[in-house]
Order: structure tokens, then sequence, then C-alpha cells
């Protein structure tokens, strides 16, 4: 009776044993399959995304390069004193000589126009010039005293009329940053009426 009980043992012991290493290999050959998978994944997405950094690379080099028939040339001026830029005219391709980017480049770079964007879609030039907006009012200085100016279609600055518009605000009494800003030019002192520009008047009270 005693020698069936511990065969009984011994085989409920072999059973579990075996049941523990089957599971342990099960689990362990699952995890590397898992492992060897991911690696594939991984090794795809980064093949995948050197493809894809290289088309890109190799379309955009395409096409800033050459210049198709309808790909659209913008040509821009950047007035400093106010910040505004504003498109003075647009071309499509076909309609210049130049058909390459850097052909087009040189020959406007003669104008001071800069090449600020580039793609087969679009091409931006820009010319940056020291004025303020076209067609605005402003506050400068006439002399020794801030006066109201107008400027006209290219950005140039002149005074409307004296008697009106060279004020009694004498600039010795204004803070040096004042005075440079109201030489250099500022966003803030550029108007789009005369009204506004008397308003702005008020901070020299």
């Amino acid at each position: 009776m005693e020698l069936k009980n511990k065969k009984r043992i011994y085989i409920v012991l072999v059973i579990m044993v075996c049941a523990i290493i089957f599971s342990l290999s099960y689990y362990i050959a699952i995890d590397k399959i898992k492992s060897n998978n991911k690696e594939n994944r991984d090794d795809k997405i980064q093949v995948n995304n050197v493809n894809d950094e290289m088309e890109k690379i190799a379309v955009q080099g395409n096409a800033d390069e050459k210049i198709y028939p309808e790909t659209s040339i913008v040509f821009q001026i950047r007035y400093k004193k106010s910040g505004d830029k504003i498109t003075e005219k647009a071309e499509k391709g076909k309609n210049i000589k130049e058909k390459t980017r850097n052909t087009l480049e040189e020959r406007y770079k003669k104008e001071d126009y800069k090449l600020e964007e580039a793609s087969s879609a679009k091409i931006v030039l820009v010319k940056e010039v020291d004025k303020y907006s076209p067609n605005k009012y402003v506050l400068g200085i006439k002399g020794d005293y801030i006066a109201i100016f107008r400027t006209d279609s290219t950005g140039e600055m002149y005074i409307e009329d004296e008697a009106k518009d060279v004020t009694t605000k004498k600039i010795d009494n204004l803070k040096e940053q004042d005075i440079n800003l109201l030489t250099n030019g500022n966003r803030y002192f550029q108007c789009n009426t005369r009204e506004e520009a008397l308003s702005r008047l008020e901070d020299y009270d």
C-alpha cells in the first residue's frame, strides 16, 4: 500500500515537472518570436524612413532647380521701417526667359532681390527697402520738430502741408530712445489716416 502511494506521488511529481518545463519552453519560444518580429518591423520602418527622406531630398532638389511653365514667380518688397511685405507682381514660369532657379536668382540679384522661397509650385523673390509702406501717414522728424509725413507710391516720405503737418513739439524734450525710433522708423508710427497720426502725437504732449 505504501509503495503504491509513493508511486502515485512520483508520477504526480513527474507530470508537474514536465508541465513546468513545457510552460517555460512555450513562453521563451513565444517571447523570442515576438522579439524577432519587432526587430524586423523596426528595420523595415527605418529603411522606409530613409527611403522617404531620400525621395524628398531628390524631389526638392529637382523642384527647386527647374522652373516649370505653371510655376508661380512672386516678387515682393519688404519695408523695413514698418515690417510690411507687399507683393509687387506675380508671373508664371512660361512668361519668363529664365528656366532654372539659379539663372532667375542671378538675373534679379542685380535688382537687389533675394530668393526667399523655392519649390516647383512657387518661387518668391524679396527686395528689402529702408522705408515705410506706400500711401501711409507716418510720424518723423523735420528739423527740430516732430512732423506728420505722407509716403508716396514707392514709400518715399514728404510733407503735404508744412503749416499743418510740422508740429510745435520740439525733439529737445524727447528721450534719446524716442528720437532714434522716430528717425529710424517703427511700425507704431505708421498710420492709415492723418487722424490716426494725430492721435499718435498725443503720446508726446
